[in-house]
């Protein structure tokens, strides 16, 4: 789980060559004395909007910045990160008209969400938190990318079902699984969490993120494997979607987006696990409320009622704090669930005491979350299944 701060901006052109590789960043405006403090060089206000400014940052010195972020700020990361000003600016995908969230695949849900297993959350909970690290740029990042695609890709058979590393020109990448539709394939629904890890010292030290983020990358991984052990064939194409490089400015889903947005790629929503299985508060889920939708949202709420038969809150992350906004951005439906309120979340993520042991060594609390990412993508994603339980991977 990152920081990132969201805004429509009217960006200008920065008025200076920058020396050496640098970003614009989106930042808020409370944390610029700290974004100069993480670097030598001097540190742009490009424009300031509000409580928002967009600053002209090296490259060099993002890891020093989003540890000060962290032990400052308490906020993940904190910023936005650019490529170019252009990329600043926002952009929306094709209008499209209201996205129908009748739920009307209860028995379809009730052959699958019986057979999500928790034990086999925590097992890929632990396999990926016994990595060294995940973070974006090493080589064991990288290794994360390629071992989970090949967890992926050992679910089915099927030639129609695609599995994608995407490259951002890092050494991490993200992973991508398509399952196409049937009757309304140019619609796409995006189920998602972030792969890599980070500790406040960067790329080096121990970072299991056993909770920060293997626990959303089992979840949907136990999704995934459900739905294509049942031979799972939606109405409108899905995409689970592991993306790289969350922690240093959510920059594989906003590469993601970008591809998609040019693409003309329809998103008829967007749902992130970005840590699900620290039971921090008496609620189980909390539905966050900024930089999500509040109708997709309502949505949720009804999923969980219905099928989940959880407890559910609202809260706030105070910014925009997974890669769900970098959807929510180009104008999709998206929504975070989280696992706790966020003044009562994990504090040893981003450390190397961020294990199972925090989080009781089960998988009890992820597997609530397994059960609403499945309820989202059966009743949004609509489609039937073609096969009773086909394996037990």
């Amino acid at each position: 789980m990152r920081s990132l701060v969201l805004a429509s901006l009217a960006l200008v052109s920065c008025s200076r060559a920058a020396p050496g590789p640098h970003h614009y960043l989106t930042i808020d405006v409370d944390a610029i004395a700290t974004a100069r403090d993480a670097t030598t060089e001097p540190v742009d206000v490009i424009e300031q909007t509000g409580d928002i400014a967009v600053i002209d940052f090296p490259e060099a010195d993002l890891d020093a910045l989003s540890a000060k972020m962290d032990a400052e700020h308490h906020r993940c990361g904190g910023f936005l990160l650019h490529d170019t000003l252009a990329e600043a600016e926002a952009t929306a995908l094709p209008a499209r008209g209201p996205v129908d969230y009748k739920l009307d695949h209860g028995k379809v849900l009730g052959e699958i969400l019986p057979e999500l297993d928790e034990a086999k959350i925590l097992a890929t909970i632990r396999e990926l938190s016994a990595m060294p690290n995940r973070y974006y740029a090493s080589e064991t990042g990288a290794a994360a990318s390629t071992w989970l695609a090949a967890r992926w890709r050992s679910f089915s058979t099927r030639t129609d079902v695609t599995i994608e590393l995407v490259d951002h020109g890092y050494p991490q990448r993200s992973v991508i699984m398509t399952i196409p539709g049937t009757t309304r394939a140019s619609e796409v629904v995006v189920i998602g969490g972030h792969l890599d890890s980070i500790t406040m010292r960067g790329r080096t030290g121990a970072a299991p993120g056993a909770d920060d983020d293997a626990s959303g990358i089992a979840t949907l991984t136990e999704v995934a494997r459900v739905v294509l052990a049942h031979d799972y064939h939606p109405s409108r194409t899905v995409k689970f979607i592991a993306y790289a490089a969350e922690e240093i400015g959510l920059r594989g889903s906003q590469a993601i987006v970008k591809d998609f947005t040019k693409r003309k790629i329809d998103v008829v929503g967007a749902l992130q696990l970005d840590m699900t299985n620290f039971q921090g508060s008496d609620t189980d889920i909390w539905l966050m409320k900024d930089f999500t939708s509040p109708v997709q949202n309502e949505f949720l709420v009804r999923l969980i009622d219905t099928y989940v038969k959880a407890t559910w809150g609202l809260d706030s992350c105070g910014y925009a704090c997974s890669d769900h906004a970098s959807w929510f951005r180009a104008g999709v439906p998206a929504s975070m669930p989280f696992e706790s309120r966020m003044a009562q979340r994990n504090k040893k993520i981003h450390s190397a005491n961020d294990t199972l042991e925090t989080s009781g060594n089960n998988a009890r609390h992820a597997l609530k979350f397994a059960a609403l990412g499945a309820a989202y993508v059966i009743e949004l994603a609509k489609g039937e299944l073609h096969a009773k339980l086909a394996s037990n991977r």
